[in-house]
């Protein structure tokens, strides 16, 4: 049960935010298109026993609201395809039958990133068959290849006349796993080429999204060195910061009115952690390529109750939540954020009122 003094602070919360979305809100349009993006997932281990038996679209069984209406689905995909290699030494290793990426396809996901601490487990030989799964199947990746100069390759990708670059980092360990002029792996972002990296994009592209695979597993915090990495890759030209790594939500920054996300959490993801029980979607509105509203849609995905089905959140759980999560993304914002019953964000619409009503006092 949420205390009364937490129902009374959300519920003004969501009037005032919902009053302003309804006078000051884009719509949607013929113009405007979506971007769904979702966390961690994983198809190998139990996910690999459970969905193949009630069909591949099972996962999504609970999200196709959101999923169908999506321009651009995005995940992280934290383990490779394939079969053949050897595990390298370390406590978890992942590898996925081929056949999984029809897990993929059923939900719509069109666009990965492969830079993170799995995509090696089994060597250079699954890395390069997962790539060549999702390029014959048509989904888009980056943060991975036989090299370096392969792994900084941005994928692009065209929705309403608009152009969309992605470029994916891993800052994550084991460094064997980082690619090098001569060596396969992830895209370590150093600081000699990523900056470029993104303004380059950024001048051929209408909208630059960059995936980032950081920070501490469970903490629900960013550390300093996100936060730093965030805003410099936003000032020379990225637009959307996507990032992963802590299987747990962490909070949203606004900054020059571009959108960071911290972490979103895990999403389908084979295993029964008890430390990973809820996480969001975020579907994010671009009208004429510039963010005009961000939904978050909070789901549990904690499997000994979902089964690797997603569900969203309702009721005072889905209160509970949203409390949380203003809490932790007012921590990383100068200005207050706001949210409504339906999960839209706001960090400018409500601050005039939120500051006279104390609501973030």
């Amino acid at each position: 049960m949420i205390p009364f003094y937490y129902r009374r602070y959300i519920g003004i919360l969501i009037l005032i935010s919902g009053l302003l979305f309804e006078l000051g809100g884009e719509n949607e349009n013929a113009e405007s298109f979506i971007i769904l993006a979702s966390g961690d997932t994983m198809l190998g281990s139990w996910a690999e026993i459970t969905i193949p038996d009630s069909g591949f679209a099972y996962p999504f069984q609970y999200l196709t609201d959101y999923t169908e209406t999506a321009d651009i689905f995005f995940t992280n995909l934290e383990a490779p395809f394939g079969s053949g290699g050897a595990p390298f030494d370390k406590k978890y290793t992942f590898r996925v039958k081929p056949e999984m990426i029809e897990v993929l396809l059923a939900g719509k996901i069109n666009l990965v990133s492969m830079a993170n601490n799995h995509t090696m487990d089994f060597g250079a030989s699954c890395l390069q068959q997962t790539r060549e799964l999702l390029d014959q199947h048509g989904i888009r990746h980056a943060g991975a290849g036989r090299n370096r100069k392969e792994a900084r390759q941005p994928a692009i990708m065209e929705v309403k006349g608009k152009k969309i670059g992605f470029l994916s980092y891993s800052l994550t360990f084991p460094e064997e796993f980082w690619a090098t002029d001569t060596s396969a792996g992830t895209c370590f972002p150093y600081e000699y080429f990523v900056f470029n990296d993104v303004a380059r994009l950024d001048s051929t592209v209408d909208f630059v999204i960059v995936s980032c695979h950081w920070g501490q597993e469970l903490m629900e915090t960013p550390k300093p060195y996100q936060v730093n990495l965030a805003r410099r890759l936003i000032d020379h030209g990225a637009d959307l910061i996507l990032g992963h790594h802590p299987h747990v939500l962490q909070g949203v920054e606004f900054y020059k009115d571009r959108l960071i996300a911290y972490s979103l959490g895990n999403f389908i993801f084979g295993s029964y952690s008890e430390s990973a029980k809820e996480s969001i979607l975020l579907r994010i509105t671009l009208q004429s390529a510039d963010i005009s509203r961000v939904q978050a849609i909070p789901i549990n995905v904690y499997n000994k109750e979902v089964d690797f089905r997603p569900l969203p959140l309702q009721g005072e759980v889905k209160e509970a939540f949203l409390h949380r999560w203003i809490r932790l993304s007012s921590e990383l914002n100068s200005n207050p954020i706001g949210i409504n019953s339906d999960g839209f964000i706001s960090n400018n619409k409500i601050d005039k009122m939120a500051e006279t009503l104390n609501l973030y006092q």
